[in-house]
């Protein structure tokens, strides 16, 4: 009778193990969702439809994508547990970037909790720069076109540098983005400006002025170790020089 017992014990346990064997076991989770939103703006501050951005995760084959809804929102589905870049597009729109998003297997879904506000391309062209010294200040002449004025706001920025060749990708230091609403639309740099920009006093110094928009899209890209502009208009003027007080 012992002998009929234990071997119906270990035909029991066989059948356990077999079963267990065929029981599917994936392991633990190797990814998940990102979730998020935007809001989007024409190139000043009026809102726009919030569907159509495509947004997705760089560097991933095949590509990991999604198309914002009315809302502004989207769903990056199985996208695999680390640190990743996304980006957003659509026409008419400069490209954007988050850096740095951290996708950890720490719930369901990763949620950004920052929803960018994303401008459309700058309509705004730079058509004359003039620059005049007076008591120690640098005052900008900036020309735009369309011209600005109460109901048509334009938007500019002004960038910084040592070379004639100064231009949006090549700068040393930059604005932030002035509302013109006349032209041409005036700003003054005091000396304590230049100073705190890097520049010293007798340094010739060039100065560049774009259209932009008011959400500029603006994001500080690690690789190129400087701040990107994706907004910007890509005609203007040529820069001018000044020695700094």
């Amino acid at each position: 009778m012992k002998f009929k017992f234990l071997l119906v014990v270990l035909i029991a346990f066989l059948v356990v193990s077999c079963g267990n064997d065929t029981d599917p076991d994936d392991g633990p989770a190797t990814a998940a969702d990102i979730v998020g939103s935007v809001n989007l703006y024409d190139e000043g501050t009026n809102s726009l439809d919030n569907a159509g951005m495509q947004v997705s995760v760089e560097g991933t084959s095949p590509l990991i994508t999604a198309t914002t809804d009315a809302n502004g929102r989207f769903v990056l589905a199985d996208v695999p547990f680390g640190t990743h870049t996304l980006v957003y597009e659509k026409a008419g729109y400069g490209t954007f970037k988050k850096y740095e998003v951290v996708h950890e297997n720490t719930g369901p879904v990763t949620a950004i909790s920052e929803t960018p506000s994303l401008g459309q391309r700058s309509t705004t062209e730079i058509t004359a720069l003039a620059v005049q010294l007076q008591a120690g200040e640098v005052t900008l002449q900036i020309t735009t076109d369309p011209a600005g004025n109460s109901a048509n706001r334009r938007y500019v920025r002004y960038f910084l540098g040592t070379e004639s060749s100064l231009e949006v990708e090549d700068y040393q230091a930059f604005s932030p983005v002035f509302v013109a609403q006349i032209n041409p639309f005036e700003l003054t740099l005091s000396q304590t400006d230049l100073q705190d920009a890097g520049f010293t006093s007798g340094q010739t110094v060039y100065v560049r002025a774009y259209g932009d928009s008011f959400w500029s899209n603006t994001y500080l890209d690690p690789d190129l170790d400087r701040t990107v502009f994706p907004n910007i208009h890509p005609n203007a003027a040529d820069a001018v020089s000044f020695v700094m007080p």
